[in-house]
């Protein structure tokens, strides 16, 4: 069973029926989803994005200072800067939209209940919606959302206590990857798009923490980074995601075969690509 566990639902992007069309012709059984972090937002193709894109990864490959700057700069005022053009966050995360999705699809959809915990009513949602079918942990964003790690304790605590992983999408504060790992050692966690901004460093933290994963997610990463990250911590540490539909040019235009390729084209095993593909993540959600 292959299993995409990093994808948001924007229907102004992407409807629900060609999501299936797409996972159908890439033999995705299911998909986890996420409320949109966004408004909509389409992507040029140029060749002066895609050189851009390539000088962002090099920067926080090798010249992590340099690229923390870039990473950071993205994000302002409550706006994603991208390209030279700039795209309102939700600072409060829609979760019926995803339930709603599930509701259409349970057979094909789960859950992830996002939340802000610098808005009190997102944090007292979370329960709500975890006892609702299809929703399987938590997804946060101290990225877009700006906010210190710390300030996700007391749901990493209700995380913990109930065996269910949460999802995270870091910033670049000051070792922030290992604060919940070193005070919820139980915790299932999940560091989004390969542990951005920090990669190599948390790759080699992550090691040696048996809860702590890492997702493939994103247009923030290229085969080559996912070669890498699977070369350090082995493919039992590792989980296919697109975080689609971001990195569209067009409506409805989604590719799920570019994500999917990266884990197909890699020198392991076809059981260790099953791994990679569904049987990581399913064994996080008890599922296996």
């Amino acid at each position: 069973m292959i299993v995409d566990c990093h994808f948001h639902v924007d229907e102004t992007m992407l409807t629900l029926e060609k999501m299936i069309e797409g996972m159908d012709k890439n033999d995705v059984t299911k998909t986890a989803l996420i409320a949109p972090m966004n408004e909509t937002m389409f992507e040029a193709d140029s060749n002066f994005q895609h050189n851009l894109q390539r000088l962002f990864r090099f920067l926080i490959l090798y010249t992590p200072q340099i690229g923390f700057k870039i990473y950071d700069g993205l994000v302002k005022d409550g706006y994603m800067k991208l390209y030279g053009n700039s795209y309102k966050i939700f600072t409060k995360p829609s979760n019926d939209i995803v339930a709603a999705a599930i509701d259409r699809f349970p057979d094909r959809f789960l859950g992830w209940v996002a939340v802000n915990p610098m808005i009190p009513e997102s944090v007292d949602e979370v329960e709500l919606y975890l006892n609702k079918p299809g929703f399987i942990g938590v997804k946060a964003h101290p990225f877009m959302h700006a906010y210190s790690i710390k300030a996700l304790s007391p749901v990493a605590a209700m995380c913990e206590s109930k065996g269910i992983p949460m999802i995270i999408h870091l910033s670049s504060e000051l070792d922030s990857y290992k604060y919940l790992p070193e005070n919820y050692p139980k915790l299932k966690l999940i560091y989004a798009h390969a542990g951005i901004p920090f990669w190599k460093k948390l790759w080699k933290y992550v090691r040696n923490q048996p809860n702590v994963f890492l997702d493939t997610s994103s247009d923030y990463l290229n085969p080559s980074i996912v070669k890498q990250a699977v070369e350090s911590l082995g493919y039992r540490k590792i989980l296919y995601g697109c975080d689609g539909p971001y990195g569209m040019k067009k409506f409805n235009k989604y590719d799920y075969s570019t994500k999917k390729n990266w884990i197909d084209t890699l020198q392991i095993s076809d059981n260790q690509k099953e791994f990679i593909l569904g049987k990581n993540f399913l064994g996080l959600l008890k599922i296996l």
